[in-house]
């Protein structure tokens, strides 16, 4: 079987757009793990997308591996249409921002090929939190309140602290801890600057242990897994950049159990969840979980879980049966970064 891994970020897709260098890392190493264990399948080759300056994927010197280099955005998506009808299957890691990560999806879904990605209609539900929130209430599942801003509202009407986010958006962009009118007025005018103003979320800030979890589904939905659950290192500047996480997190198995019920509670609501899924909650003060959001793609903690797991990860994708036998799993920990020097 073939398989196409287009990553949008170093593939081709933002040849011509900035892009923050640690989202373009975070990128790299999550193409570098998901195609050299996909390489290893029995029977499985490779094929992807790079820019020209981006270095060829490591330890993938195979012949079941081969990278297409494409010259700018116009050709990365003639190239993605084009390789779409040539393979057999495809998937696709994109942010779910300004609508990506469905559309091509949606693209994928319109070509005689088997997607390894989450429905275009589970995502766009994800990747927009003001819905996705009213989804978990509307479930009875514990998430974080969450309404959407009026900039024209002054911060003494709310509770402080709070948290502004984007509706639609990813890798803590437009994400600001809010204590005061200094740190409001820095974030409102980040959000005009960013032509966004329309598009903003407030939360009460709550505090607590940032956790996330990979759930492993099979391509039709029917069978899930949780992985092990992870702690997420976040900065502490106000502005929750994501630098990495720990697997397992250094939390008690009841809690662990607890978290993974509520995860897969979480699955069980939404139709179109597919292959693999990141859900980040929030362990707080109290000992109370909340769900935070739901990505519905491949996520950098994938990078600690290959670590840790002694088979290959994707095959659990492709099976009705068990997905993965826990005696694979290491004993120990990880701990992974998605910036350098840290």
């Amino acid at each position: 079987m073939r398989v196409f891994i287009s990553e949008f970020l170093v593939g081709g897709g933002t040849a011509e757009t900035p892009v923050s260098p640690s989202m373009r890392r975070e990128g790299l190493l999550m193409l570098q793990s998901v195609a050299a264990d996909v390489a290893q399948i029995p029977g499985f080759s490779v094929i992807t997308t790079l820019e020209p300056e981006i270095p060829c994927v490591e330890n993938l010197e195979l012949g079941n591996f081969e990278v297409v280099r494409v010259q700018n955005q116009a050709d990365e998506a003639a190239t993605f249409q084009q390789l779409c009808h040539e393979v057999d299957a495809v998937l696709v890691i994109a942010p779910e921002t300004d609508g990506i990560l469905a559309q091509r999806c949606r693209q994928v879904r319109g070509v005689p090929t088997v997607s390894w990605n989450c429905t275009p209609e589970a995502i766009e539900l994800c990747g927009d939190k003001l819905r996705m929130a009213d989804h978990l209430h509307a479930a009875g599942l514990p998430t974080i309140p969450t309404r959407s801003i009026d900039f024209a509202v002054p911060p003494r009407e709310w509770t402080a602290p709070v948290v502004l986010k984007p509706r639609d958006g990813a890798g803590s962009c437009l994400t600001f801890l809010i204590r005061n009118r200094r740190e409001w007025n820095h974030a409102a005018h980040s959000y005009q600057t960013a032509n966004a103003s329309e598009n903003g979320l407030v939360q009460p800030f709550i505090a607590g242990k940032a956790l996330s979890i990979g759930i492993n589904l099979s391509l039709d939905g029917k069978q899930r897994e949780c992985l092990p659950v992870g702690e997420q290192f976040l900065s502490a500047d106000g502005r929750f950049q994501y630098l990495g996480g720990r697997i397992p997190a250094e939390i008690s198995p009841a809690i662990a159990a607890e978290v993974c019920k509520l995860a897969l509670g979480v699955c069980q609501s939404i139709e179109g969840l597919a292959g693999y899924i990141g859900l980040d909650l929030i362990l707080t003060d109290d000992g109370d979980i909340r769900v935070v959001e739901l990505n519905p793609r491949l996520t950098t903690s994938y990078i600690g879980y290959r670590q840790l797991y002694n088979g290959i990860l994707p095959q659990g994708w492709l099976t009705r049966t068990n997905l993965l036998a826990k005696t694979d799993w290491k004993s120990g920990s990880v701990d992974f970064r998605s910036t350098p020097n840290e």
